[in-house]
């Protein structure tokens, strides 16, 4: 028994940590780092950025909005204007008083559903 765990211990440290294909050369590729490396560019010059670039200028001050020459007289006209107030008409004497407020939230009830076997 301990014969047969030593075999296996013995051929699990004893396994190749190296290929057994030969590394294949890329042509393509090493002709393309060939000319990667052998390039050299030309360096840039302010001439060469003329054409593409348009020249700086600082912007226009920003002006102030103009306000209307009546503004005044328009803003007398509207203080002096009454306040329009949008009321329900007045209920009869005799009757309870109602305000409104409480008409526009009406809540529809459900309608009970009798149970028929």
């Amino acid at each position: 028994m301990f014969s047969l765990a030593k075999r296996s211990l013995v051929s699990k440290i004893s396994t190749r940590s190296f290929s057994s294909i030969p590394a294949r050369k890329n042509v393509i590729s090493d002709l393309y780092v060939k000319e990667l490396k052998g390039f050299k560019p030309t360096p840039l010059t302010a001439q060469d950025a003329e054409g593409s670039v348009k020249p700086w200028k600082a912007p226009a001050a920003p002006r102030t909005p103009g306000l209307e020459a009546d503004a005044a007289t328009q803003l007398n006209e509207y203080e002096s204007a009454p306040v329009e107030v949008d009321s329900a008409p007045v209920a009869n004497e005799g009757a309870t008083e109602s305000t409104g407020e409480d008409d526009w939230f009406v809540l529809e009830e459900d309608p009970v559903e009798e149970n028929h076997h």
